[in-house]
């Protein structure tokens, strides 16, 4: 059974807290070397691609401010290219990029709730 676009944003919310948690404090360097919080982070963070792919064109042009296309191409990046993943890339991505998500997600997720 396919998931609602709200519920999909929520698990955007989800996925993102989890993987800020799992980076916790952790330069690129630690992250590649801490085998589970490594696969934790990749793993949310392949969940947070997978379902941009999955988000309407409507939802996705309500929020031009993020980088849906590279968020896409990460979750490619790290199923598919999973040996040369930069962690640079990654910490960079949980330092700069989850809060701005986050936020976005929080906003689409209310503006979906008020038109229901």
């Amino acid at each position: 059974m396919s998931r609602s676009v709200l519920d999909r944003l929520k698990d955007i919310l989800y996925s993102a807290d989890l993987a800020a948690r799992y980076a916790a404090g952790l330069k690129s360097d630690t992250l590649a070397a801490a085998n589970q919080e490594r696969d934790a982070v990749l793993f949310r963070i392949a969940i947070i691609g997978e379902i941009a792919s999955t988000l309407p064109r409507e939802i996705l042009a309500l929020a031009p401010e993020i980088p849906w296309i590279a968020i896409k191409n990460m979750r490619n990046h790290i199923i598919h290219g999973y040996w040369q993943i930069d962690f640079g890339i990654v910490a960079n991505t949980i330092a700069s990029d989850l809060e701005p998500l986050k936020a976005t997600a929080y906003r689409l997720i209310s503006l979906m709730e008020r038109t229901q």
